[in-house]
């Protein structure tokens, strides 16, 4: 009995450890994500709410290190490089720190995102960039902290930091023309061999359609006459049509460029496929 007593007893602590009350945060989590130009640019930070309190100069002293947030500091991530604040940073994430001042702050981009809160010194190693971007008064008040965006543009946008009456805005601007240059000038170029062998490689897979299929493999050649693996696919779909003649044929030849290229795993291949389809 006493045994039975200590393991309901040792259950019912254990259940009471797991247990765990869920109440809503004070300074709730929140996550901005906004393209900017070709760029994704996300913030995750926590919302302090004023709750009739003063803010900059009171709750969060001027001139000193903030979190930019409450709880664990702010992060930010590029998934490209950015200019931010007017100084080039690389993709990645970054701690987004601030020193608030009356008229102005320092925004500061940290590499080291492990720290909660803010640290007590900063390490001149781990500081991505600094930038000095002014502060302005906005009416009517803004009671929760907030970060967003606003200006968007193909090459650039503004991260906005607003709370109670202060409002800064740091420039981020982004090399959208670049990129799109390049997309444009690919596109009006053409498919590439390896577009025109991907999609003879899906319709082979799905035995659709497959004089499109041979159409896209004799393009594909035309680019690549060097690509042996572009020529076996083309002997497999003229297997898969039924015409082993062609298939052969293809298929000596990738068999040819693939012993000059010195790859012995097409050359196997090759030769068992050409077994294979002349006993048909």
């Amino acid at each position: 009995m006493k045994k039975i007593l200590f393991f309901i007893g040792l259950a019912a602590s254990v259940t009471m450890m797991d247990a765990q009350v869920k109440a809503p945060q004070p300074s709730p989590a929140a996550t901005v994500k906004q393209n900017v130009g070709l760029s994704e640019i996300t913030v995750e930070y926590s919302r302090p709410s004023a709750k009739n309190r003063s803010i900059f100069g009171d709750l969060v002293p001027y001139n000193q290190l903030w979190r930019t947030g409450a709880n664990s500091a702010t992060s930010i991530s590029f998934n490209s490089e950015v200019n931010f604040g007017g100084k080039t940073v690389p993709a990645g994430t970054y701690a987004l720190y601030s020193i608030p001042k009356a008229n102005e702050w320092e925004i500061i981009l940290y590499k080291d995102t492990k720290v909660w809160g803010a640290p007590k010194t900063l390490d001149e190693n781990q500081i991505a960039t600094k930038s000095v971007q002014k502060s302005v008064k906005i009416s009517p008040a803004v009671e929760s902290f907030q970060i967003t965006f606003d200006d968007l543009r193909n090459n650039g946008a503004n991260l906005v930091i607003s709370w109670e009456n202060t409002m800064v805005k740091v420039p981020i601007t982004v090399d959208s023309k670049k990129e799109v240059l390049a997309s444009i000038e690919k596109t009006m170029n053409g498919p590439s061999a390896n577009d025109y062998y991907q999609a003879a490689s899906y319709y082979l897979d799905e035995k659709m359609e497959l004089d499109k299929a041979l159409e896209w493999s004799k393009k594909a050649i035309q680019m690549r006459p060097d690509a042996f693996w572009m020529t076996k696919q083309q002997s497999e779909i003229y297997a898969e049509k039924g015409d082993f003649k062609n298939a052969i044929s293809s298929a000596k030849n990738s068999l040819e460029v693939a012993k000059k290229a010195g790859n012995e795993d097409y050359v196997k291949m090759n030769e068992e496929n050409i077994k294979k389809w002349s006993k048909k």
